[in-house]
Parts: C-alpha cells; structure tokens; sequence
C-alpha cells in the first residue's frame, strides 16, 4: 500500500513573532542625568525607569557605567571651591544685592555662595543632603 494515499489536507497558518522596533540610543548626557537622578537620598531607581520609560536593569546598567562620574559631575574634573564660614549673617547684605550668576541659600545660621558656573548634578546631591 502506498503512502501516497494519505495526504494531510489541512492548512494552518504560519504565525511569526513580530519583529522588534529599533533599539532605542540614549546619549551619554542622557544616562547621566538619569543615573544623577537616582543617586539622591530616597530616589526610588524603578520610579525613575519608569518615569523614562526605560528598563530598570538598564539604568542598573548605567549606574555601574556612569555612576562615579555623575557624583563627580561628569567628565570635567572636581574642583575645590573656595567657602568662607560666617559666624553670624552680615547685618547689611540683603538677597536683591547679589549680582546675576550667584547662587546664595541661607539656612537658619548657614549660607551658602556659589559663583560661577554650577555643575546640576552635584547642586541636586549637595541640597538634597543639606536641607531638611
């Protein structure tokens, strides 16, 4: 008897997967922001991939990459700054009389003076832990 007999008439239809859309390129000034983003005390690393709608194991990823480098504030080298500590608040030096480009929080006793031009990410770090 032949096999030839024996056809299998029924058609199914071919399913493929979908192909996936391009990979998404983030530039490096990207990943360090959002890296910075999540080096803030109480910064929740899952919030902020979802908020950029990337995958939390990729911003993982960056942080391993970038993360000495956003907390230094990037590719520029660290700087000192100079800082000048005050007992007291000078009586006679009111906000209005500070020139543009200067930057000066005072806090109960403190204040604080940066000239010049401010790195974002260190600026975000150094409030976050200053301020109550």
């Amino acid at each position: 008897m032949s096999t030839n007999l024996f056809m299998d008439t029924i058609i199914q239809p071919v399913t493929t997967k979908a192909k996936r859309g391009p990979y998404r390129r983030h530039s490096d000034e990207f990943k360090r922001a959002a890296v910075a983003r999540t080096q803030i005390d109480g910064a929740s690393v899952s919030l902020i991939a979802r908020e950029l709608k990337i995958n939390t194991n990729q911003l993982f990823s960056w942080r391993k990459r970038f993360g000495d480098q956003a907390l230094a504030g990037g590719n520029a080298p660290s700087q000192l700054v100079a800082v000048t500590v005050l007992d007291t608040l000078p009586a006679s030096a009111p906000v209005a009389s500070v020139p543009p480009g200067v930057i000066v929080l005072s806090v109960g006793q403190a204040q604080l003076r940066l000239e010049g031009q401010v790195d974002a990410a260190t600026l975000t770090l150094l409030l976050a832990r200053l301020l109550p």
